[in-house]
């Protein structure tokens, strides 16, 4: 797993950023480091919604202008509601020093990465982030509710470490395969720059090919898209339908005959993952069935990545991982047990 290292990220650039005060240029340049920088761009994109939710309470009632005093009052009433900040500190602090750089809008943006920063240091525990930059690797992760998410080279996810009662919901940046565990009272969301995707039970393809335009697949099942910044717009997609957004562009297709999933399959990584999911995942992509004899062996842990081989060779790097033997009871059954 891979997190951004807080010490390195230039504040002042990202405030002038989401305040809409770059020049020409450097906002060019800006968005390139964000295409490249997985990671920055996601947490850019929490500070985004931070920075909206705060400065649309900070507007004075009669004015457009955002009311620096009334953010400030808006953000340490959170901190404080939150116990990251006594009232005897609320009422000292003030504005803190480095962000008075900023001219009144800007404030409020850095107000609310402040903001952002120390409830971050509060959740971590709670929040993941798994990564990947590999251009040959596809790096599987099995959720606690069952799910099942590939992640594609350069892409980015972050979820809970437990989902709420009532949804599941996580973010992602890149292109990732979802295979959905079907819970009908605990709907399933994935947030990405261009849209929101809902679903209950299914499995699909989202590919972001840049900060513009996106392609969403469904392989099996049915699922909502839900467009940002245009008006409550949203999309059903059933199995085998393709979504296009592209500049604000949509174009929706059957495309089953030509749109390929097939390479989360290929270069499988695992890591740190348990047998019982790693085997569950490679029982739902070969047409094997892979168990154990003994339940305890359902916990051991495994780093592996399969190089575009048969489930025989998978099943004997598995033994060898982890010193089990493998029994082939026929040529569609494979049981690992302990040795004797």
């Amino acid at each position: 797993m891979k997190t951004l290292d807080m010490h390195n990220v230039d504040f002042e650039k990202i405030a002038r950023y989401l305040a809409d005060e770059m020049e020409r240029d450097e906002l060019h340049d800006f968005r390139t480091e964000l295409s490249r920088n997985l990671n920055l761009k996601a947490e850019v994109e929490t500070m985004e919604k931070l920075w909206a939710d705060i400065s649309s309470s900070a507007l004075a009632d009669n004015d457009s202008e955002v009311d620096t005093n009334i953010a400030w009052e808006n953000l340490s009433g959170r901190l404080e509601k939150d116990g990251l900040l006594s009232s005897q500190e609320r009422i000292a602090a003030g504005f803190p020093g480095w962000l008075k750089i900023a001219a009144s809008v800007l404030l409020i943006v850095s107000l609310g990465m402040a903001a952002w920063f120390i409830a971050g240091i509060r959740s971590n525990d709670q929040l993941l982030t798994l990564s990947t930059d590999d251009a040959h690797i596809t790096l599987v992760r099995k959720l606690n509710d069952g799910s099942v998410v590939y992640m594609a080279s350069n892409s980015f996810i972050s979820f809970p470490r437990e989902f709420e009662n009532k949804q599941r919901k996580i973010s992602l940046s890149g292109e990732a395969f979802f295979d959905v565990k079907y819970k009908p009272e605990q709907p399933f969301y994935v947030e990405t720059t261009l849209a929101d995707i809902e679903v209950l039970g299914t499995s699909f393809n989202i590919k972001e090919l840049d900060m513009n335009s996106m392609e969403i697949f469904v392989e099996t099942g049915k699922v909502k898209v839900n467009l940002k910044d245009q008006n409550g717009s949203y999309f059903i997609l059933e199995q085998g339908e393709l979504l296009k957004i592209k500049n604000g562009m949509v174009e929706k297709s059957y495309a089953a005959d030509i749109y390929n999933t097939a390479w989360r399959k290929n270069h499988m990584q695992f890591k740190d993952e348990t047998l019982e999911n790693i085997l569950s995942v490679l029982n739902k992509n070969f047409p094997v069935q892979m168990m154990v004899e003994h339940p305890e062996l359902n916990q051991r842990k495994l780093t592996v990545t399969f190089y575009n081989t048969s489930p025989e060779v998978i099943g004997e790097l598995i033994a060898i991982s982890l010193n089990i033997e493998l029994v082939t009871l026929d040529e569609n059954t494979i049981t690992f047990r302990k040795k004797y």
